[in-house]
């Protein structure tokens, strides 16, 4: 980080990674890191392989970072807000095909690849 005249720090370096979100697991994770791919935003995820060691740490360490360039930081908190309006909003909902359980930001069956409907609950 740099220092202004005034030996404030100035914002980062725009090309600097940044955590924007620590995801409870991989699954959750990736489905944020297609939300950003969707809005043309690069991102890294950090710790994603701690998820096997569960159990062998702490619960706490095993998050998984979600990390962009610093440039696109407030276009990706954007997208993180709707993230958690949606998530906390939307129920989840069975699929009509095989019946197994869907997380709301799910618009396909993880299991079937079946495309929810408004029938879905």
């Amino acid at each position: 980080m740099h220092k202004n005249n005034l030996n404030q720090p100035t914002t980062s370096e725009p090309f600097s990674w940044v955590r924007i979100y620590q995801a409870a697991n991989g699954l959750e994770a990736n489905i944020i890191k297609g939300l950003l791919h969707t809005a043309g935003i690069q991102c890294q995820l950090q710790g994603e392989l701690l998820q096997g060691a569960l159990g062998e740490i702490p619960f706490e360490q095993t998050g998984v970072d979600i990390l962009v360039y610093a440039l696109k930081e407030r276009h990706a908190q954007e997208i993180l807000v709707n993230y958690r309006q949606v998530k906390q909003s939307a129920p989840d909902w069975v699929c009509p095909s095989c019946s197994e359980l869907n997380g709301p930001t799910f618009e396909i069956c993880w299991s079937c690849r079946t495309v929810k409907n408004d029938e879905s609950e």
